[in-house]
Protein backbone atom coordinates (compact mmCIF):
# COMPACT_ATOMS: atom_id res chain seq x y z
CA UNK A 1 0.00 0.00 0.00
CA UNK A 2 1.67 3.52 -0.84
CA UNK A 3 2.79 4.99 1.89
CA UNK A 4 0.19 7.74 2.01
CA UNK A 5 -3.17 6.81 2.87
CA UNK A 6 -6.06 8.38 1.06
CA UNK A 7 -9.54 8.61 2.21
CA UNK A 8 -10.64 6.58 -0.70
CA UNK A 9 -8.82 3.91 0.32
CA UNK A 10 -10.67 4.12 4.00
CA UNK A 11 -14.12 4.30 2.23
CA UNK A 12 -13.17 0.82 0.14
CA UNK A 13 -12.00 -0.59 3.32
CA UNK A 14 -14.68 0.15 5.65
CA UNK A 15 -16.99 -0.87 2.91
CA UNK A 16 -15.50 -3.94 2.66
CA UNK A 17 -15.35 -5.00 6.26
CA UNK A 18 -19.13 -4.14 6.88
CA UNK A 19 -19.85 -6.63 3.86
CA UNK A 20 -17.68 -9.02 5.87
CA UNK A 21 -19.52 -8.13 8.91
CA UNK A 22 -22.92 -8.82 7.26
CA UNK A 23 -22.31 -12.38 6.54
CA UNK A 24 -22.05 -13.15 9.66
CA UNK A 25 -25.55 -12.63 9.65
CA UNK A 26 -26.39 -15.31 6.79
CA UNK A 27 -24.12 -17.52 7.52
CA UNK A 28 -24.76 -20.36 9.86
CA UNK A 29 -26.34 -23.31 10.27
CA UNK A 30 -28.90 -21.89 8.52
CA UNK A 31 -27.33 -20.96 5.59
CA UNK A 32 -28.57 -23.21 2.39
CA UNK A 33 -27.08 -21.52 -0.62
CA UNK A 34 -24.38 -22.43 -2.96
CA UNK A 35 -21.52 -24.51 -1.37
CA UNK A 36 -22.19 -24.68 2.25
CA UNK A 37 -19.73 -26.54 3.50
CA UNK A 38 -17.37 -24.18 1.90
CA UNK A 39 -19.09 -21.18 3.26
CA UNK A 40 -19.52 -22.09 7.08
CA UNK A 41 -16.28 -24.13 7.41
CA UNK A 42 -14.08 -21.73 5.67
CA UNK A 43 -15.37 -18.52 4.37
CA UNK A 44 -15.13 -16.65 7.16
CA UNK A 45 -11.98 -17.50 8.26
CA UNK A 46 -10.61 -15.93 5.26
CA UNK A 47 -12.42 -12.95 5.06
CA UNK A 48 -11.92 -11.84 8.98
CA UNK A 49 -7.70 -12.09 8.46
CA UNK A 50 -8.34 -10.09 5.02
CA UNK A 51 -10.51 -7.71 6.76
CA UNK A 52 -8.00 -6.75 9.55
CA UNK A 53 -5.23 -6.80 7.51
CA UNK A 54 -6.51 -4.14 5.53
CA UNK A 55 -7.67 -1.72 9.05
CA UNK A 56 -4.58 -2.54 10.08
CA UNK A 57 -3.17 -0.94 6.91
CA UNK A 58 -5.45 2.22 6.83
CA UNK A 59 -4.92 3.09 10.16
CA UNK A 60 -3.24 6.64 11.34
CA UNK A 61 -0.28 4.46 13.48
CA UNK A 62 2.72 3.77 10.40
CA UNK A 63 4.00 1.01 12.84
CA UNK A 64 1.33 -1.23 12.03
CA UNK A 65 1.44 -0.91 8.23
CA UNK A 66 4.19 -2.82 7.79
CA UNK A 67 3.34 -6.21 6.25
CA UNK A 68 5.11 -8.24 8.12
CA UNK A 69 3.83 -6.84 11.99
CA UNK A 70 0.38 -7.40 10.40
CA UNK A 71 0.99 -10.81 9.68
CA UNK A 72 2.45 -11.86 12.56
CA UNK A 73 -0.73 -9.61 14.46
CA UNK A 74 -3.76 -11.04 12.25
CA UNK A 75 -2.01 -14.92 11.38
CA UNK A 76 -1.32 -14.28 15.95
CA UNK A 77 -4.23 -13.71 16.81
CA UNK A 78 -6.67 -16.40 14.01
CA UNK A 79 -3.48 -18.92 15.44
CA UNK A 80 -4.20 -18.44 18.82
CA UNK A 81 -7.97 -18.75 18.81
CA UNK A 82 -7.63 -21.81 16.37
CA UNK A 83 -5.53 -23.56 19.09
CA UNK A 84 -7.00 -22.89 22.10
CA UNK A 85 -10.12 -24.63 20.41
CA UNK A 86 -7.70 -27.57 19.97
CA UNK A 87 -7.45 -27.84 23.51
CA UNK A 88 -11.50 -27.23 24.24
CA UNK A 89 -11.03 -23.42 24.60
CA UNK A 90 -13.90 -21.85 22.41
CA UNK A 91 -12.59 -17.94 21.94
CA UNK A 92 -13.91 -16.72 18.80
CA UNK A 93 -15.44 -20.24 17.76
CA UNK A 94 -15.97 -23.70 19.20
CA UNK A 95 -14.74 -26.42 16.41
CA UNK A 96 -10.94 -26.85 15.53
CA UNK A 97 -9.96 -27.47 12.13
CA UNK A 98 -6.27 -27.53 11.23
CA UNK A 99 -6.99 -26.22 7.59
CA UNK A 100 -8.04 -23.06 8.99
CA UNK A 101 -4.94 -22.20 9.95
CA UNK A 102 -4.61 -22.40 5.94
CA UNK A 103 -7.59 -19.96 5.18
CA UNK A 104 -6.06 -17.72 7.54
CA UNK A 105 -2.71 -17.88 5.31
CA UNK A 106 -4.86 -17.52 2.48
CA UNK A 107 -7.48 -14.36 3.61
CA UNK A 108 -3.94 -12.20 4.70
CA UNK A 109 -2.20 -13.24 1.70
CA UNK A 110 -5.60 -11.88 -0.51
CA UNK A 111 -5.00 -8.88 1.68
CA UNK A 112 -1.81 -7.88 0.87
CA UNK A 113 -2.59 -8.78 -3.19
CA UNK A 114 -5.92 -6.48 -2.76
CA UNK A 115 -3.55 -3.73 -1.75
CA UNK A 116 -0.69 -4.21 -4.32
CA UNK A 117 -3.48 -5.05 -7.25
CA UNK A 118 -6.37 -2.56 -6.39
CA UNK A 119 -5.16 0.11 -3.35
CA UNK A 120 -1.95 0.64 -4.42
CA UNK A 121 -3.65 1.77 -8.32
CA UNK A 122 -5.85 4.18 -7.27
CA UNK A 123 -4.67 7.45 -8.16
CA UNK A 124 -6.70 10.37 -5.56
CA UNK A 125 -5.93 13.71 -4.56
CA UNK A 126 -4.66 13.59 -0.84
CA UNK A 127 -7.13 13.33 2.42
CA UNK A 128 -7.42 16.62 3.66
Amino acid sequence: MPHQIHGVHRVIVVAICLGVGGLHFVTGASYDGPFPVFVNGYLIDILLPFAMCLVLGIQEYTVFRGRILRLILVFGVGFVSETLQYFGVPLFGRTFDPLDYLMFAAGIGGAFVFEWLVLSRIATEPSR
